[in-house]
């Protein structure tokens, strides 16, 4: 976590988000909301789910692990949500070698390095994404059921209720896609940008509490941002494209959140020193 963003949760350190949750809690409220797009998702894709989820829960907790251990740390279970996260948005197809190195790459690249988790500045599912994008073939990424949708944006308002998931974000991303949208109309329209993906991507990745930004007015910025790079980056395309926009729009503003937020800071610095002056 930069230097310059307020101290982030921690779970040996009592940080409270919206006055009531710890980093245990918001872990384990999190595992709730993350619970229905998952049990959704195998109803609907079965067995063929058990393997991808079954290798992703070894390596997203074998790592954190390991580092605990080389750093004699308590040991955390929140890699358990980058890996349900994972597998919920790579593409099937992919062989187990690559998923398993690409979410090593996130979870201890993205995480890790960092100190773990709430010492980092990126979504390590996130980080992890993008390098299986950017370093395999992935086949044509099929978008969930819109029924996994559903179970996400229901995950979403119980973590919107809790303070987990800022509101800011969420409507500030809202505000970038549709100020881009009515400036430049994508083919098929708004409608066209909405998927099951899109939804799990804004509540578990762009989202997250550790890796948007931290100040009320960096939130709405932040979520614009990655509101206008989902648009940008052809968020209108189907497959594998909308799932490219989604990703790399969420490590774009997720690398820009330390520097929106050190500018919000700047320029209440600025006013007040104004006013005592």
């Amino acid at each position: 976590m930069s230097a310059h963003r307020p101290a982030p949760p921690s779970g040996n350190t009592a940080v409270q988000i919206a006055g009531l949750w710890d980093m245990n809690r918001i872990t384990v409220l999190t595992a709730l909301a993350l619970a229905l797009p998952l049990a959704t998702a195998l109803q609907t894709r079965g067995t063929a789910m058990l393997a991808p989820l079954a290798l992703a829960l070894v390596v997203a907790l074998g790592w954190p692990l390991v580092f605990a251990l080389l750093r004699r740390r308590a040991f955390g279970w929140d890699g358990a949500l980058s890996a349900v996260l994972f597998v919920l948005l790579v593409p099937e197809g992919l062989p187990l070698w690559q998923q398993a190195v690409a979410l090593s790459f996130g979870v201890v690249l993205g995480e890790q390095v960092f100190g773990g988790r709430g010492r980092n500045f990126l979504n390590p599912t996130v980080v992890a994404l993008a390098f299986l994008l950017f370093s395999f073939p992935a086949p044509p990424a099929a978008a969930p059921a819109p029924l996994v949708a559903g179970a996400a944006a229901a995950g979403g308002l119980l973590l919107l209720a809790v303070g987990v998931l800022s509101w800011r974000v969420v409507a500030g991303f809202g505000v970038g896609v549709l100020a881009l949208v009515l400036l430049t109309p994508p083919p098929g329209g708004i409608s066209a940008l909405i998927s099951a993906g899109l939804v799990l991507g804004l509540v578990f990745a762009i989202g997250d509490p550790v890796a948007s930004a931290c100040t009320n007015p960096g939130r709405w910025l932040y979520g614009a941002l990655a509101g206008v790079l989902v648009v940008v980056l052809g968020g209108a395309v189907a497959g594998t494209g909308a799932l490219h926009a989604m990703v790399f729009s969420a490590l774009l503003a997720g690398i820009f959140a330390p520097l929106i937020d050190q500018g919000v800071v700047w320029v209440n610095v600025r006013q007040r020193g104004g006013r005592n002056g």
